[in-house]
C-alpha cells in the first residue's frame, strides 16, 4: 500500500512539473512535509509563500554600499541576499519558538504570537552556534 501511494504522490508531482520529471530533492521534501504537525505545516506554508520585495532589498544594498545603487533587480546578489535573509527569519522564529517552549510559554502561536523578547534571545542564541 505504501509504494501505490508513493506512485501516486509521484504522478501528482509530475502533473505539476512541467517538463513532467520530478527530482529526489522534490519528492524527498514532500514526503517530509507528510510527518509535520497540523500548526507546523501551517507555518511552513507561510514559509513557502512569503516574500521579500526585489526592490526593498535594493534599497537597502545601495544604503549599505553606494557603489551598488544602480543595479539591476533581477542580479544574482540580490536573489541570493533574498534566499539567505529568507533563511535566517525562518531559523530566528524556529528557534524563538524553541525558547516558548523551554519557558514554558505556550507555542500555540496562533493565539499566542511571539514576543519581542523571545526573538531578542533567540537572535543572543543565533550568535552563539
Amino acid at each position: 500500500m505504501a509504494k501505490t501511494g508513493a506512485k501516486s504522490l509521484k504522478n501528482k508531482l509530475l502533473k505539476l512539473n512541467r517538463k513532467n520529471t520530478i527530482s529526489a530533492e522534490q519528492f524527498s521534501v514532500y514526503k517530509n512535509t507528510q510527518s509535520f504537525t497540523k500548526l507546523h505545516a501551517i507555518r511552513y506554508g507561510f514559509h513557502r509563500r512569503s516574500d521579500l520585495k526585489k526592490e526593498k532589498i535594493k534599497k537597502i544594498i545601495g544604503n549599505a554600499n553606494p557603489f551598488l545603487v544602480n543595479i539591476n533587480s533581477s542580479d544574482p546578489l540580490i536573489i541570493s541576499i533574498k534566499g539567505i535573509t529568507k533563511f535566517f527569519i525562518g531559523e530566528i522564529i524556529e528557534i524563538s519558538k524553541e525558547i516558548m517552549h523551554k519557558k514554558n510559554d505556550t507555542v500555540e502561536w496562533i493565539q499566542n504570537p511571539l514576543e519581542p523578547f523571545h526573538i531578542r534571545e533567540s537572535l543572543e542564541d543565533y550568535h552563539l552556534f
